[in-house]
C-alpha cells in the first residue's frame, strides 16, 4: 500500500524505525550537555595579572612597519622606554599615511598605570588613575573639555601601553591571564583574556626569532602578538583581527638609545594637520549584482514563497506561518536577555571570557532551549488543533522565515546606510578625527568584501529554513507521541548547529561555516522526509435514510392494549 495513505497507527514511517531515531538524538543531546559541562572546566584556568621585572631597559627604543591587510607599507610606529622618578616612561609615535599619532604612558615601578596622555588629531587625551576612579579629560580641537569617569581595578592597564607592558608577563606554554583594558579615547574598560596558544619561530625586517604567540580576546574581538622568548622579550609582531594592520619589528636599541618622541609639555595642545583625505572607495559592482539577484530574494521573498506552496500543497493556512513567526519573536524576548546575563551580548564579560569551545557550546544551548522551548510551549498550550506533519511544516516555515526576513531588513538598511554615508562628506555629519577614519575604514572593508558573500548570506537563510521546519517536525512528535526525547532531541540539534557557527566562523571562516550549515541542511531535509505521516483517512459520509414508501405512510390499526395504554398516559393531558 502506498506509505502516503497508511493508515495513522502504522508503527513505522517508512522503512526507517523512529524508536531508533528517537535512542540516538537521546545519546546526542545527552552528549551535547555532557560537553557543556566539561568543556567548561577544560579550559586553563586563568592565573591573576602579575607582572616580572620589567624587561627593557632605560633609553629603549623599538620601531616598527606597520601594513594594512594587503600587505602595502602605510605607515610606521616606534615606542621609547625612560626611567623616571615615579618609575617608567612609555612614550610612542605612530605616523600612518601622514597621520600623526603620539602620547605617553606613565607607570609606577610594578607597571601599573598612574596617568597617560594621547594627541591624536588635533584632540587631546589625558587620564589620570587615581585608588577610586580614573579621571578621562578629553580636549576637542575647538578647545572644548569633556570629562568622564571610569571605575579603576587592580589589574586596570592603559590600552596605549597595553601591547608593550606584556612583556613582562611570564609567557610559557598554556599561560593565561587576564586584566581590564582602560580606552581612553572610548572612555570604557575591557575585560581581556590573553592566552599563549603555542610557540613560533617568526621572521620580520629585524630578523628571525623563537616566539610565544597569545591572543588577546575581548568578547568576539581578537588579536594576535609575537613575543621574543628571550630577553628583552621584544613584541615581534602585532596583528589587528578587525582592521587588520599588522605591526613587524623593524629596528630595536637598547640603553643610551635617544628616544624618538619628542614630548610636549602637558598643556600644550597643538593640532597635527590632517592627512588628505582619499576619494570614496569604489562599487563593488559583483558585490551588489548578488545581494540584489540572490541574498535579498532569498532572505526576503523565499520565505513568504514557501509559506504559499505549502498552503497550496498542504492545505495549511497561513494563521500556522504567522504563529510561527510570532514564535521567532516571542522566543527572543528570553533569548536576548539571556545572552545579556551569560556575556554573549555585551562583550567582556562571563562566557564571553570563556574559551571558545565552550563558549561555542554554551551559545549553541541558549538558541536551542529558548527557540525549541517556544515552540514546544505555543504548540502544546496555544496551538492545540495544530496536530500532524503538515501543520509542523507551516509552523516551522513560519518560524524561520521571521528569522530571515528580520536579518534581510537589517542587511538592506545597512546596504542604504553604506551608500548614503559613501555619497556624504563626514564632517557635514559631525563626524571627523579617529572616527571618520575608523569610518572609512570600515567603508573601505565593506566595498572590498568578496562577491561571493551575499550569495553565502543569503543560502544560509535557506538553510536555517530548512533546519527550523525540521525541529518543528522533532517538537510536533513530541507533543503527539507524548514523548519528551523528541524535544530534547531538537534542543541538542539546535544546540549543535549552533554551536558550529560560533565555532566554525572564528576558526575555520565563513566558507566553511555554510559548507556545515548546507550539510545540516540536508540531513534536516532528510529528517523531514523520513518523518512523514500520512494524512488522517477522510471520515466516511453519512449514508441516507431511505424514502417512505406507501406502505410506511398508511394508517395502521391499533389493538385495544395499545388504545388502552394511550389513553391512559393522556389522561392529564
Amino acid at each position: 500500500m502506498n506509505s502516503r495513505f497508511r493508515p495513522r497507527t502504522a508503527p513505522r514511517v517508512g522503512a526507517f524505525h523512529v524508536s531508533h531515531l528517537q535512542h540516538w538524538l537521546k545519546l546526542a543531546s545527552i552528549a551535547i550537555m555532557l560537553l557543556v559541562l566539561l568543556s567548561a572546566c577544560a579550559g586553563p584556568p586563568a592565573q591573576p595579572l602579575a607582572f616580572n621585572p620589567a624587561p627593557w631597559s632605560d633609553g629603549e627604543v623599538s620601531t616598527y612597519d606597520v601594513r594594512d591587510k594587503a600587505g602595502t607599507l602605510v605607515g610606521t610606529a616606534s615606542w621609547s622606554w625612560q626611567r623616571s622618578p615615579e618609575g617608567w616612561v612609555q612614550a610612542y609615535e605612530l605616523n600612518l599615511s601622514g597621520r600623526l599619532d603620539r602620547g605617553e604612558v606613565v607607570m609606577a615601578p610594578d607597571l601599573r598605570p598612574l596617568r597617560s596622555w594621547r594627541e591624536l588629531g588635533g584632540r587631546r587625551l589625558e587620564a589620570t588613575y587615581g585608588a577610586d576612579k580614573i579621571t578621562i579629560q578629553q580636549t576637542a580641537t575647538d578647545g572644548t573639555v569633556t570629562t568622564k569617569e571610569v571605575k579603576p581595578t587592580a589589574d586596570s592597564v592603559d590600552n596605549d601601553a597595553s601591547l608593550m607592558v606584556q612583556r613582562a608577563l611570564p609567557l610559557a606554554a598554556g599561560y593565561v591571564t587576564r586584566y581590564t583594558d582602560i580606552i581612553p579615547t572610548t572612555g570604557l574598560a575591557a575585560p581581556i583574556r590573553l592566552t599563549v596558544t603555542g610557540a613560533e619561530t617568526i621572521t620580520v625586517p629585524a630578523g628571525t626569532f623563537p616566539a610565544w604567540r597569545v591572543v588577546m580576546e575581548s568578547g568576539s574581538v581578537q588579536h594576535d602578538g609575537w613575543y621574543g622568548q628571550e630577553a628583552p622579550y621584544l613584541l615581534l609582531k602585532y596583528r589587528n583581527r578587525a582592521s587588520g594592520a599588522v605591526f613587524e619589528l623593524r629596528s630595536w636599541s637598547g640603553a643610551g638609545a635617544a628616544p624618538p618622541v619628542s614630548r610636549p609639555a602637558p598643556t600644550a595642545v597643538a593640532p597635527t594637520p590632517a592627512a588628505p583625505q582619499a576619494g570614496p572607495p569604489p562599487l563593488n559592482v559583483p558585490f551588489l549584482l548578488m545581494a540584489f539577484l540572490v541574498q535579498y530574494p532569498l532572505m526576503l521573498l523565499f520565505p513568504l514563497l514557501l509559506g504559499w506552496w505549502l498552503r497550496r500543497r498542504y492545505g495549511v493556512g497561513w494563521g500556522l506561518f504567522g504563529a510561527g513567526a510570532l514564535t521567532f519573536i516571542a522566543s527572543q524576548v528570553v533569548h536576548l536577555p539571556l545572552n545579556w546575563a551569560l556575556g554573549l551580548l555585551g562583550g567582556g564579560r562571563g562566557v564571553a571570557l570563556w574559551p571558545l569551545v565552550p563558549l561555542a557550546l554554551v551559545a549553541g544551548l541558549s538558541a536551542g532551549v529558548c527557540e525549541e522551548g517556544a515552540r514546544w510551549i505555543v504548540l502544546r498550550f496555544f496551538l492545540k488543533r495544530a496536530r500532524g506533519w503538515r501543520e509542523a511544516l507551516q509552523f516551522g516555515a513560519g518560524h524561520g522565515a521571521a528569522e530571515a526576513i528580520i536579518f534581510g531588513l537589517l542587511a538592506l538598511i545597512n546596504l542604504v546606510i553604506i551608500l548614503a554615508l559613501r555619497s556624504l562628506d563626514l564632517a557635514t555629519l559631525g563626524i571627523t578625527g579617529d572616527t571618520a577614519d575608523q569610518v572609512r575604514a570600515a567603508l573601505a572593508a565593506y566595498w572590498s568584501s568578496p562577491w561571493y558573500l551575499p550569495l553565502l548570506a543569503g543560502l544560509e537563510r535557506v538553510f536555517a529554513i530548512t533546519f527550523h521546519v525540521a525541529m518543528a517536525v522533532l517538537v510536533m512528535r513530541a507533543i503527539t507521541r507524548r514523548n519528551i526525547g523528541y524535544l530534547a532531541a531538537a534542543i541538542a540539534a539546535h544546540a549543535a548547529l549552533d554551536a558550529w557557527a560560533v565555532w566554525a566562523v572564528r576558526t575555520l571562516g565563513a566558507n566553511w561555516t555554510e559548507v556545515g550549515a548546507g550539510i545540516t541542511a540536508l540531513a534536516a531535509l532528510w529528517l523531514i522526509v523520513r518523518l512523514r505521516e500520512a494524512p488522517p483517512p477522510p471520515e466516511p459520509a453519512p449514508v441516507p435514510a431511505p424514502a417512505p414508501t406507501a406502505a410506511d405512510l398508511a394508517p395502521r390499526a391499533l389493538s385495544p392494549e395499545e388504545l388502552a395504554r394511550r389513553a391512559e398516559e393522556s389522561r392529564y393531558e
